[in-house]
């Protein structure tokens, strides 16, 4: 409906090797890659223009990321995780011809099973969102699993968006995707964070960087935050998909972050 229209141009400043790699792997036929396909293009940017190297591990992968790597850092040693119980704990994840260590494990209850500090990039794309009792739990091993100076990039939907606050204005429920799954999957988001919140939740896990908001999903809706803008509130950070790039600077902070938990 209205609250549901895909970015309308997708490939607008990506760089032209990330956009072919992006359009031969994902085709209409596919709607949910094909309508993330601007989030996909701006992850892959951001992350390669951090100019990575070594062993990056994807968690919860989709499929897209270490795919479109294999084309465009091929010396990446890339592994993953996913969540299939029928999987061995560890096992070989084979897509697109080409084969990946994996890890099936549920990332908010079981260990990474790797040794502490092995891997130069973490990737938390569209993940953090899902988790359902203990975000901090994947993040601590994150911080474990990372060297001291490795990175963490994460993404995931802004609740207070440009759309969640007309949402709002509007009498609607702001968020992005609350909805039950008519397959009793769990796979509907269980919190979906402001900037200041994931801010948080990423230093309380002993990182520290950057931190945006970009209109990755869905074109921007302006005219209700300009409004409220004029009305004197002081409305920033609303693109849809927010962005942290950071670096590992110390042992987890905060396991229970008190924005985040309760006694």
């Amino acid at each position: 409906g209205c609250w549901s229209v895909m970015y309308t141009a997708p490939f607008s400043g990506i760089d032209p090797s990330i956009e072919a790699v992006l359009r031969d792997l994902i085709s209409e036929d596919d709607p949910y890659h094909y309508k993330h396909l601007r989030r996909f293009a701006r992850t892959l940017q951001v992350f390669l223009d951090q100019k990575p190297s070594g062993v990056v591990l994807e968690l919860g992968t989709s499929g897209v990321i270490p795919q479109a790597l294999s084309v465009l850092a091929p010396d990446l040693e890339v592994r993953v995780t996913n969540f299939d119980p029928l999987l061995p704990k560890l096992h070989t994840y084979s897509i697109g011809g080409r084969d990946y260590d994996a890890y099936q494990i549920d990332l908010e209850k079981e260990f990474i099973p790797v040794p502490n500090e092995v891997f130069d990039w973490v990737l938390c794309c569209e993940v953090i969102e899902h988790m359902e009792i203990d975000p901090m739990f994947m993040l601590s091993e994150v911080n474990r699993v990372t060297k001291t100076g490795g990175s963490l990039l994460v993404t995931t939907p802004n609740a207070v968006s440009s759309r969640a606050l007309t949402k709002m204005v509007a009498g609607i429920e702001p968020y992005f995707y609350m909805q039950y799954n008519k397959d009793r999957s769990y796979h509907r988001h269980n919190y979906e964070y402001s900037i200041h919140s994931l801010m948080q939740v990423v230093k309380a896990a002993g990182f520290d960087g950057s931190i945006w908001t970009e209109d990755n999903f869905e074109d921007s809706m302006p005219t209700v935050p300009d409004r409220l803008r004029k009305a004197g509130f002081n409305i920033n950070h609303i693109g849809d998909n927010m962005i942290t790039v950071a670096r590992k600077v110390s042992g987890v902070v905060d396991r229970f972050p008190s924005t985040m938990y309760t006694d």
